[in-house]
């Protein structure tokens, strides 16, 4: 099964998680978290952009808690394969399915550690462009955009758009039309 992963973070240099999000290609399986407390010293973007789009209420969960769900996640699908377009996710994936910086007996209290296949996506060409539109497209998507959740679907759209598991959505057409006929005004 595939799963589309997005985190957001707390610092510089990507190593304080903030929130996780996995959906299913199908889009019927989704896991979504935030940490409790969250991290004390984030950047600006993230107090002033992904701070306020996080949901908190019973998404904000404690280490332990957050690990627990992860894995128990992931093992309920057979062979899961995770996709991202951006390393830093996998290592941050790979951080709380281990436990984060539980001690060993609390890690391991968790249950068995799933072992998905992580793949990464190229951010380029065609994907890029999908997951770009998407925004375009979806404007309720846009204004929550760095909502991990959000980040994922578009990733998800555009996945599915690039494999041909869906015929290229009516807003993609569009956009790239236009794209096509008017390469100037493209970024």
């Amino acid at each position: 099964m595939y799963f589309f992963l997005d985190t957001e973070w707390a610092d510089v240099i990507g190593s304080e998680l903030v929130s996780l999000a996995l959906i299913s290609a199908d889009g019927l399986h989704r896991f979504y978290a935030e940490r409790n407390p969250l991290p004390e010293h984030p950047t600006d973007f993230v107090k002033n952009v992904v701070y306020p789009l996080l949901e908190r209420g019973n998404t904000a969960i404690c280490d332990q808690a957050f690990t627990c769900g992860l894995r128990a996640f992931l093992a309920a699908a057979q062979e899961p394969m995770v996709l991202a377009d951006y390393p830093n996710d996998f290592s941050l994936l790979t951080y709380a399915l281990a436990g984060f910086d539980l001690p060993d007996e609390q890690a391991q209290a968790c249950g068995p550690l799933p072992q998905p296949v992580m793949t990464r996506m190229l951010k380029e060409g065609m994907l890029v462009m999908l997951v770009e539109d998407y925004f375009v497209g979806h404007p309720d998507a846009a204004a929550r955009r760095h909502h991990a959740m959000v980040d994922a679907e578009a990733l998800r759209q555009a996945w599915l758009a690039v494999t041909g598991r869906i015929g290229t959505p009516s807003w993609a057409r569009t956009l790239i039309l236009h794209k096509i006929l008017h390469p100037e005004e493209s970024p």
